[in-house]
């Protein structure tokens, strides 16, 4: 009882820690990436959950997306045929122009042009007419790698430094992207002459300071990227002193900058009720805490393309891929932020993008404050804005930063892939090539059909992206190593069009840790009571069942669960409480082994321990072999040595005699004084129990030789035995009574063992075997026959033989034996004179040998006095 409390404890300690592992975890998760204090514990646990869910997905079958999407892919036989990447601006005019004239819903451009086409000067003029002249159809690109955390209130200056050098040609008011976001009075204040004051003054002096470095007299001497490094050296001067200037006193600006702009910053104050009667300190105060951190993602410096293309475009959209930290893509974020600023300052995906303009949709993101006012998303919803009112078509499920599950389709190729020579020719088809799911046997086949151009591209959503594989962007997924980068957009794509998106449980984070605790606990109460056989049914039976859900509602429902912890519970719970129960167990039977093998066979004790059914009263019917060994005139030594002499006499000869026993795979039953009790063949079934019990005789009165001259040499008495041999049926196991148990055979068989080897006295024998032992093992060891008996209590006469010695006798022994089987079936025949002759030669070939002696007196007695006519050669034993 003991051992399953103690099970039980550390099951539920387990549970209980895991637990609240899982309060940390599950809260660490909910928390918008951007507002996490950093754990280098728990990303590592993070990543383990993402690694264990990725195996989900190994077990769910590829899907044909049927959304009206394609790839214009930049593929190996495009760089081919077309040449090298980067194309021309004009046959990127050219392909874009194709693209809306045979219907594509929109271009999204998952490539940025961010410096000037030096060979054909006018080739970006040309790019830039075709975006102009469809302004709803084109989305360029933007990226950034610049991903910031700064403070929260520094969010203030991060869109007038960082876009101020070309925010108006990266982003414009969205008018398809709506931020429902409270705003505090600080938000409300209007800082655009202060920023605008800051910004000229300090471009100047950085302006001056960077041409002076290098060494030229004016910007427009500058290469672009000589102006882009100088531009990000006005966005980063820009953003330090409106930073520090908000929230610090520090004398870091030039004089001249700090008179310009001191009565703007007082202006600005003292219009607000709230703020005109704080000093510095105070309002530096109010400026911290009135921001809190925001979730979504913020980048800076961003890489624009050249004015030329981007001042006509109406949408941009970000292409940045959010790797999760092991380097995989399994969230997309749908947005990104740079700075706070309502409206600008927030970017759409390629993928949202791309959705937006094949409504028309709108997106609307609601947000929402804790009690301590810090941020997170409460919805993502789409409007229909074809209609009046809008019509809210659906409802996203992104998490508090603004990012979706990616519902991978299967590997890459998922979708309608057009190689990009195809738009520069004028054929009227266009070849595709995709992944397909073939119906009936599930597998995926690449299949290349024909379509028209005009029907085909009608109405889809197309990306332009980067393919080849000598152009390096490619991704770690859960589906797919080197998955193409473009894909993941055009994945994420499909996904929102279809509404086919992977869903979070919305009460993961409150219910996992609970559910993890109340599963532990209940198994642990089962485990703890259990054996080791039902814990591992038990645990299987768990396991499967889990495991089956868990795969059903993330293929069936869609809904990926971070079950990792879960899992790791029931494992560590289990393996645990048998780890321990396997110590416990193991050293009561070290204990228990240690003890009883004094009295016992180790086997025995083996059988034991291995089921707590074998300690239970009853036998079972088996065919064994009996051995009953006994010191021949043992009354008369014991009556000559003190109890203490006695005890070592016995010590020294039981303890040999009971390691042949064991090393013949003997079971030792009980010592009866001076008689040893064993038997062959149980608990360990064995086949060859005859032959081990007659080697045991063998080699004991081989060991009594060694015996007897120790005990000469230490003054002790001789001593002699004799051995009965039986094999037959007998009933063996563990019997007793339920308070002394003793592991024995008992039955007929046994009994006649023991007659046998009292029969030794009357024949002069040291080893007589019945003939059914005989039987088993005639062809393995040399015995003789000496007689049939009827011992005393059967009615059935039994032959009975000398054992003599392993394997085939030889020379004179062979003749020996020979002539007292002659002289044997004489005496059995009523021949005595004749058997007499030949016992008198057998008697005579050695030294001693007690049974020709006996058939001698016998053959003599029965001349003087012959036997009854229905004389059966039939001895009848008067004793025991």
């Amino acid at each position: 009882m003991k051992t399953e409390r103690i099970s039980l404890f550390i099951g539920i300690v387990i549970s209980g820690l895991l637990t609240c592992l899982a309060l940390s975890y599950f809260s660490y998760k909910e928390t918008p990436t951007i507002q996490r204090a950093y754990s280098p514990f728990l990303e590592t646990l993070e990543v383990l959950d993402f690694r264990f869910n990725d195996l989900k997905y190994k077990f769910k079958s590829a899907k044909t997306s049927e959304a009206p999407v394609a790839m214009i892919a930049i593929d190996d036989d495009a760089v081919r045929e077309i040449g090298r990447w980067p194309w021309s601006r004009e046959q990127m005019a050219e392909m874009t122009d194709r693209l809306v004239a045979l219907g594509a819903q929109s271009v999204g451009f998952d490539a940025i042009f961010s410096e000037p086409e030096k060979a054909n000067p006018g080739a970006d003029l040309k790019f830039g007419q075709v975006v102009e002249k469809n302004p709803d159809k084109v989305i360029l690109g933007v990226f950034s790698d610049n991903k910031f955390d700064f403070k929260p209130y520094q969010d203030l200056c991060v869109a007038e430094a960082f876009l101020k050098t070309g925010g108006d040609q990266i982003v414009k008011l969205n008018p398809s992207f709506a931020l429902d976001e409270s705003t505090n009075v600080i938000d409300d204040l209007n800082w655009n002459p202060l920023f605008e004051t800051l910004f000229v003054n300090i471009q100047n002096k950085e302006q001056n300071d960077v041409l002076q470095h290098l060494g030229k007299n004016s910007a427009e001497e500058l290469t672009p990227y000589q102006q882009n490094y100088m531009n990000s050296r006005k966005s980063q001067a820009l953003f330090e002193y409106c930073a520090r200037w908000l929230t610090s006193t520090d004398d870091f600006l030039a004089p001249e900058i700090v008179t310009n702009v001191t009565p703007l910053y007082l202006d600005i104050v003292k219009k607000t009720p709230e703020l005109k009667d704080l000093n510095f300190e105070q309002l530096s105060a109010k400026i911290k805490s009135s921001f809190k951190p925001h979730p979504i993602p913020q980048y800076g410096e961003w890489t624009p393309n050249i004015p030329e293309i981007q001042k006509p475009a109406a949408f941009t959209a970000s292409f940045i891929a959010e790797l999760d930290a092991d380097g995989y893509v399994r969230r997309y974020p749908l947005f990104f932020r740079s700075g706070n600023k309502l409206g600008s300052s927030f970017i759409p995906s390629l993928a949202l993008q791309s959705y937006l303009l094949s409504g028309p949709y709108r997106a609307e993101v609601k947000m929402k404050s804790s009690s301590n006012g810090t941020k997170s998303i409460d919805e993502f919803n789409i409007y229909d804005t074809s209609t009046d009112p809008e019509k809210k078509v659906v409802t996203y499920p992104v998490d508090k930063s603004g990012q979706m599950l990616i519902n991978y389709y299967g590997r890459q190729m998922s979708f309608p892939y057009v190689s990009a020579k195809e738009l520069f020719n004028d054929r009227p088809t266009v070849r595709v090539r995709r992944n397909v799911v073939n119906a009936k046997t599930k597998q995926i086949q690449i299949t290349e059909k024909e379509y028209n151009k005009s029907e085909f591209f009608k109405g889809r959503s197309v990306l332009v992206g980067a393919t080849a594989v000598g152009l390096y962007d490619l991704r770690n997924t859960p589906v797919e190593a080197n998955y193409p980068g473009p894909e993941l957009h055009l994945t994420m794509l499909a996904n929102l069009l279809e509404k086919n998106f992977l869903k979070q449980w919305p009460l993961e984070s409150k219910a996992m840790p609970w559910i993890i605790l109340i599963v532990g606990v209940l198994l642990s109460i089962a485990w703890a009571w259990m054996g080791s056989l039902s814990s591992m049914v038990v645990f299987v039976i768990a396991l499967i069942a889990s495991v089956s859900f868990d795969l059903w509602i993330f293929i069936k429902d869609q809904t990926l669960v971070h079950s990792f912890l879960f899992y790791f519970t029931i494992f560590s719970a289990f393996f645990a409480i048998q780890i321990f129960k396997y110590f416990t167990e193991e050293k009561k039977k070290r204990e228990l082994k240690s003890t009883f093998s004094k009295y016992v066979s180790p086997a025995v004790v083996d059988e034991l321990l291995k089921d707590a059914a074998n300690l239970k009263l009853g036998g079972r019917r088996e065919r064994m072999t009996a051995f009953f060994s006994d010191v021949r005139g043992f009354t008369t030594i014991s009556e000559k040595l003190s109890p203490e002499e006695l005890s070592r006499v016995l010590n020294l000869y039981l303890t040999p005699m009971t390691d042949i026993v064991f090393k013949n795979s003997g079971t030792l039953d009980k010592y009866m004084g001076d008689a040893i009790m064993a038997f062959f063949g149980a608990p360990v079934k064995d086949k060859n129990h005859a032959e081990h019990a007659c080697r045991c005789a063998l080699e004991s009165l081989k060991k009594l030789e060694e015996l007897q001259k120790t005990f000469a040499e230490k003054n002790l008495p001789m001593i002699d035995i004799g051995i009965g041999i039986n094999t037959g049926d007998m009933s063996v196991g563990n019997m007793g009574s339920n308070i002394v148990q003793n592991y024995t055979i008992m039955g007929d068989s046994v009994n006649l063992a023991s007659r046998l080897e009292g029969i030794n006295k009357e024949y002069g024998t040291r080893i007589v075997i019945s003939e059914f032992t005989y039987s088993e093992v005639k062809n393995s060891f040399t015995a003789r026959e000496i007689d049939r008996v009827r011992v005393k209590g059967k009615l059935e006469p039994v032959r009975i033989y000398e054992l003599v010695c392993e394997g085939k006798a030889k020379g004179e022994l062979a003749e020996k034996l020979h002539l007292f089987d002659q002289g044997f079936e004489l005496y059995q025949s009523k021949k005595f004179s004749e058997a007499l002759e030949i016992f008198n030669k057998t008697k005579t070939m050695s030294q001693n040998d007690p049974v020709s002696e006996l058939y001698v007196e016998r053959c003599q007695d029965y001349i003087e006095s012959p036997p009854p006519l229905d004389w059966d050669g039939v001895y009848v034993m008067k004793t025991k």
